[in-house]
């Protein structure tokens, strides 16, 4: 009997004790789950939120503080709703990529007409990216090194932030790589925030905002709502995401959204608002820096976008690669289904594509 009882006992400590590792083991995957989930948010984030920031208080000004708001709540539950639909679509399909599933949807030509739409305007957010860098840095490098603002130095600058930053960046095939620069470029963007709201605490305090402020004003929403419903964007990076997380599901996905997108939204409804009740004396365009006088802090928030700007090349070019990969060289019906599965582009092509 003793004996039994002490098998007993140590049959119960191995089950006791296997138990606790695997509750421990469970506790390690859910880390892993949600560090993971963390960095797709943070890095989709970055691709959705840009430079249509500093628009944010002409639109608050054009639309009315409360119609504002009320449109980019919309904006953000359209945008919830499409990439839903989207990426069940593709899931339901077994396809990873908008070239793939617009075969599967609408075959070759409807497969045609992704590719070149997504080049054009993948391609044509990469020359605005380039012309607001030309914007913002070669003043401010200008008045540093004590020569004129001229074109040739505009061309100058851009062909070295292309060369030194956005072609490594661009040859980097894990999204994951560039998770501590988008990061980076969301904590400048919230100092952005703050810094707002650090120049509204007169006119808040003040009071008089609230009589002379628009609230409700309808004529605006037609001139704004591009600005609205282009700046939560994200549905061209979907896949590229989706290919990162290490155990992908609709449901993970839904949730990367709905963090990335709540995050922008509040972010842009921030420096809208204060941003507006800052200066909403003075009449100020589409670029709020511009309402502020020259100063060293200016200059460096100014620099600051342009870098911003170029780490958001990748989540660009990425996309954009793979419809170019897709129109050139997949065979009729996508490629082999390993191809299609891992988005895959041998190394030489993708260089040269990229």
């Amino acid at each position: 009997m003793p004996y039994s009882g002490s098998k007993h006992n140590v049959n119960f400590q191995f089950v006791e004790h296997n138990l606790n590792r695997l509750q421990q083991r469970h506790v390690q995957c859910l880390k892993a789950v949600n560090m993971a989930q963390m960095k797709s948010v943070v890095t989709l984030s970055n691709s959705i939120i840009g430079v249509s920031i500093l628009a944010m208080p002409f639109c608050f000004k054009q639309c009315g503080i409360v119609l504002a708001i009320v449109m980019l709540y919309l904006s953000g539950l359209l945008v919830k709703a499409t990439s839903y639909f989207l990426l069940k679509s593709a899931i339901m399909a077994r396809r990873r990529n908008y070239e793939t599933l617009a075969f599967n949807v609408f075959g070759a030509a409807g497969k045609m007409a992704i590719e070149v739409s997504m080049i054009g305007f993948l391609g044509g957010t990469c020359i605005a990216f380039f012309v607001v860098m030309g914007d913002l840095a070669p003043p401010i490098i200008a008045g540093y090194i004590g020569v004129d603002n001229s074109e040739n130095l505009r061309i100058g600058v851009l062909i070295g932030i292309g060369l030194v930053v956005v072609l490594p960046l661009s040859l980097l095939r894990n999204i994951d790589s560039l998770v501590a620069l988008c990061t980076a470029s969301i904590l400048f963007y919230s100092l952005v925030m703050v810094y707002m709201m650090f120049m509204s605490l007169e006119s808040l305090v003040a009071g008089d905002w609230w009589q002379e402020a628009t609230k409700w004003r309808p004529a605006g929403i037609f001139q704004c709502l591009p600005i609205f419903t282009m700046a939560l964007s994200c549905q061209a990076q979907l896949f590229e995401v989706y290919d990162t997380l290490p155990d992908p599901s609709l449901g993970q996905m839904v949730e990367i959204v709905k963090g990335a997108v709540n995050l922008c939204s509040g972010i842009y409804i921030c420096v809208g608002f204060f941003g507006y009740i800052g200066f909403y004396s003075l009449d100020f365009g589409g670029n709020i820096l511009t309402a502020f006088p020259d100063s060293f802090g200016i200059k460096l928030t100014k620099m600051g976008f342009a870098l911003s700007v170029a780490v958001s090349f990748p989540m660009v070019i990425f996309p954009c690669r793979t419809a170019i990969n897709s129109i050139l060289f997949a065979r009729k019906g996508g490629g082999s289904a390993t191809d299609i599965a891992k988005n895959y582009i041998p190394q030489e092509r993708f260089v040269f594509i990229t």
